[in-house]
């Protein structure tokens, strides 16, 4: 199995394992932080570079997707420190490391607050005329 694959294949395990896991890690996700020093955060860890100043503009989406990982505190935490403890073995993957030393569950919770005032705002494909332009022209023969 290529790397890839097995960086893919690991990915994928773990999502679910911590979609089918967060809600019953407990306490956290009372506690969402605070989302003003969350966008701080969000910007001091450059995050907005992947993800965009408002989490859709980006190499990788924080909104719409429907990613337990961002839709829930405590997988949001325990992905941060899956991929402290996994990226080193995967070099290929791009997500920074975010040890509990390097970001604290406080502030792990505060940018988790911040991404949840995100909101999706991109118009459908048929309102861009750009867009709606490209589409008939590929199907055209």
């Amino acid at each position: 199995m290529r790397m890839a694959q097995r960086s893919t294949l690991v990915y994928v395990a773990s999502t679910m394992l911590l979609a089918i896991a967060a809600p019953a890690m407990g306490q956290a996700s009372r506690d969402i932080g605070d989302a003003v020093r969350g966008k701080q955060l969000f910007y001091d860890h450059a995050c907005y570079s992947c993800h965009g100043y408002n989490g859709q503009t980006g190499v990788r989406d924080l909104v719409g997707t429907g990613s337990p990982i961002v839709e829930n505190i405590d997988a949001f935490i325990a992905f941060l420190r899956l991929r402290g403890g996994a990226a080193p073995l995967y070099p290929s993957t791009t997500m920074p490391n975010y040890a509990e030393s390097t970001l604290s569950d406080a502030q792990a919770r505060d940018i988790f607050a911040y991404i949840q005032t995100f909101e999706l705002d991109a118009p459908p494909v048929e309102e861009v005329p750009p867009l709606r332009a490209i589409l008939e022209s590929a199907a055209s023969p």
